[in-house]
């Protein structure tokens, strides 16, 4: 309950203190802290890839273009909206983000090394079909930014485990901190996007209420099938995999190379992706409260 609470306070505290746009550069920063203590606590090996990732980041690819292809009726820039809500390949912060929930952190960080290049590769190829864009998407201009992120948190704590298992615990002792990151990086987010609404013009804020439903509409829909798409044991997992988003890449693709008033949908998706996660959190909570219960009120009658 007070992880969820906490979330909830720190998108409530972007919404009335919006400063976050002026650092938004740290989110990449505190992305790689965060990954680092997720990536820390676990054994890598090609064991973490299986054929659900397969299915998961085919329905990344392939869910964006139905999306459009469904809202076209509604409007071009709708369709657009719906696009760049859905394409964002799966979040950096969304191994950090298992850990807090219990699941498994290897299959989400496998999840997020799969899904970045393939989406950096299949952006340069669609985006131009559905629409004419002026300026060229090039494909290592996506896929570094993002490979940064994962990569140098990835190769550090492969090093530091290699090297001394002792530093490690002690390392992994302050892992708190990834989630105090993790709430910093929430109300900056928030930040961006209230300032951001707070700054446009008559026509993005005529679209809010169409893009506030799609964007409901899409989120639930993500964590759900990703849910479904794996096993029973690990749907959490699979949950963040495919509905936990990198927003802050659909927002720049959206601002670089569609226009800002589809910039709104990767804006709304940042807060309804938050709150179906503290949802998620305070679930996984009350069912831990659930299973403390009976072995509380054995030993109390001992």
């Amino acid at each position: 309950m007070k992880q969820s609470i906490l979330i909830f306070s720190a998108i409530l505290l972007g919404v009335l203190l919006p400063y976050g746009y002026l650092i938004t550069f740290l989110i990449k920063y505190s992305l790689i802290v965060m990954l680092f203590f997720a990536f820390l606590a676990i054994k890598f090996s090609f064991k973490i890839f299986s054929v659900k990732h397969f299915i998961i980041v085919t329905a990344n690819l392939l869910l964006p273009v139905l999306f459009y292809f469904l809202a076209l009726p509604f409007g071009k820039n709708l369709a657009l909206t719906a696009f760049v809500i859905s394409i964002p390949p799966t979040a950096a912060a969304a191994p950090v983000l298992a850990q807090f929930m219990r699941t498994d952190v290897a299959f989400v960080t496998a999840a997020v090394l799969i899904t970045n290049p393939a989406i950096a590769f299949f952006i340069p190829t669609v985006l131009p079909w559905l629409m004419p864009v002026t300026t060229p998407i090039l494909f290592l201009e996506v896929l570094i930014p993002v490979m940064t992120v994962v990569g140098v948190p990835l190769i550090l704590s492969a090093l530091i485990k290699k090297i001394s298992i002792s530093a490690t615990q002690k390392i992994l002792r302050f892992k708190i901190v990834a989630f105090y990151l993790f709430l910093f990086n929430v109300w900056l987010a928030c930040g961006n996007a209230t300032h951001f609404l707070r700054n446009e013009g008559s026509d993005s804020v005529a679209l809010i209420p169409q893009v506030f439903l799609l964007t409901i509409l899409i989120c639930v829909l993500s964590f759900q099938l990703g849910q479904r798409m794996v096993k029973k044991e690990i749907a959490l997992a699979g949950s963040l995999s495919l509905g936990r988003k990198n927003t802050m890449f659909g927002l720049w693709l959206a601002l670089t190379f569609v226009n800002p008033v589809v910039a709104l949908g990767p804006i709304c998706y940042i807060i309804m992706q938050n709150i179906y996660n503290s949802y998620q959190l305070m679930m996984v909570e009350k069912k831990q409260r659930t299973l403390l219960e009976p072995a509380t009120q054995s030993t109390s009658g001992d």
